[in-house]
């Protein structure tokens, strides 16, 4: 009951982000190459499927059924990939610039840095989510020991996901927001009376009478 409660706050606020990440890169649109573009139109209703369907590891319970709880889970894990691509092509291809990174040539390399440790990793993650999607149990590999103390493939794999999907994004969008760039403004108003003058009553039928 507790986790149905907060839940919804974690999917709407995801599901607005991607509203938001989308419309900012369509404001964009006429700067960046037809592709980049063409890439976004198509993996936006993707991701917002993925992630509205991520509520179902709260419908299928793990104890009754893993398959079904682990699928929710997996279409996370690739639209959080989706996501953090459709994004790196954004930056790179507005010639994304920070300073501290030492501009616009180093900021590149970042990103493609970021890339090749999120793409490696989630692969492996993902490999691991269809195995118990198909077999309803986890892969033997991830069962097998590691060097770092009791901690076995599995749970060093997660924790290196997480670095990549849950902390360096954190920090990424911080320093995003922090960019000499115009912000995204939405403006919430509702049309003027035309057909009030300044000193005309509100009220023609009587009672009491209210002037603008």
């Amino acid at each position: 009951e507790l986790t149905a409660m907060v839940y919804p706050l974690f999917e709407y606020s995801l599901l607005v982000y991607l509203i938001l990440d989308f419309w900012t890169i369509a404001l964009k649109k006429g700067e960046l190459e037809p592709w980049v573009w063409t890439f976004s139109k198509i993996v936006f209703p993707i991701n917002v499927f993925l992630c509205a369907q991520f509520r179902m590891i709260f419908v299928c319970i793990a104890y009754q059924n893993v398959k079904q709880h682990t699928a929710g889970f997996l279409g996370l894990q690739l639209a959080l990939v989706l996501v953090a691509v459709q994004n790196s092509l954004f930056l790179v291809d507005s010639n994304a610039s920070y300073d501290f990174l030492g501009g616009m040539a180093n900021t590149r390399k970042a990103v493609v840095a970021y890339l090749c440790g999120l793409i490696p990793i989630s692969l492996v993650k993902i490999t691991a989510t269809i195995f118990v999607v198909q077999n309803g149990h986890g892969a033997p590999w991830t069962l097998k020991p590691t060097p770092f103390g009791d901690m076995v493939v599995g749970q060093v794999v997660d924790t290196i996901w997480m670095i990549f999907n849950a902390v360096l994004p954190l920090i990424i969008s911080y320093i995003r927001s922090k960019k000499n760039i115009d912000p995204l403004v939405i403006e919430i108003s509702s049309p003027v009376p035309s057909s009030a003058g300044e000193s005309e009553p509100l009220n023609k039928d009587g009672g009491e009478v209210y002037l603008t």
